[in-house]
């Protein structure tokens, strides 16, 4: 390793530990709330000004991944606080799903179109869910959205330019074995497994 990438990865890792420290203090202080994941939005868009750290050429879509790679930064020995980044290429969709735990996305490079929808139905019969699309988002330089675990949202990168975004979890996507993948015109859901393949 040469000492120009030693000092990159050691900067790397001073801010990520600086930015989880300040978001672990506000959702200990205040709770996981719309309004402290805005605070944690704040955060996770300040550290996205260190473009110099975190950029598309550090944090590529790796050859053979399709349209998106996941990078985790970040996270603690109980899997919480899980912090990753999301780099995308035109073609990048996921379909409506939720997450069971707060999560908040932030904007480094490129446009990613975040579609959100509202569950219409009790829940109570087992894979079925009539949900509707309310509003979208365009996550961007400066940008970002708040998700409450029972939120539902579906992702997708329509630009020519590569994307790179902030992903912070409560709780690591490798440990949430209920999160759910709506399909909007059959009125089904099926549970939503974690991307098989995650740098770290």
């Amino acid at each position: 390793m040469t000492e120009a990438k030693r000092s990159l990865e050691a900067q790397h890792e001073t801010e990520v530990n600086f930015c989880v420290k300040d978001i672990r203090s506000m959702i200990s202080s205040n709770g996981v709330t719309r309004s402290t994941l805005s605070e944690v939005k704040a955060r996770l868009l300040e550290l996205a000004t260190h473009q110099e750290l975190f950029n598309t050429d550090i944090f590529p879509v790796q050859n053979g991944d399709n349209a998106s790679s996941l990078y985790l930064l970040s996270e603690d020995v109980n899997h919480e606080y899980a912090f990753y980044a999301l780099s995308e290429i035109r073609g990048k969709m996921t379909p409506p799903h939720d997450h069971t735990t707060w999560a908040v996305i932030a904007g480094i490079e490129g446009e990613e179109l975040n579609k959100f929808y509202d569950r219409l139905d009790n829940g109570k019969d087992e894979g079925q869910a009539q949900i509707r699309e309310s509003h979208s988002e365009v996550v961007g330089v400066g940008t970002g959205v708040i998700l409450m675990p029972e939120d539902i949202h579906s992702i997708h990168c329509l630009v020519e330019q590569p994307t790179l975004n902030f992903h912070f979890y409560g709780r690591s996507i490798e440990y949430l074995p209920k999160r759910k993948a709506f399909n909007m015109a059959e009125g089904t859901y099926k549970h939503f497994p974690a991307n098989p393949h995650i740098y770290k």
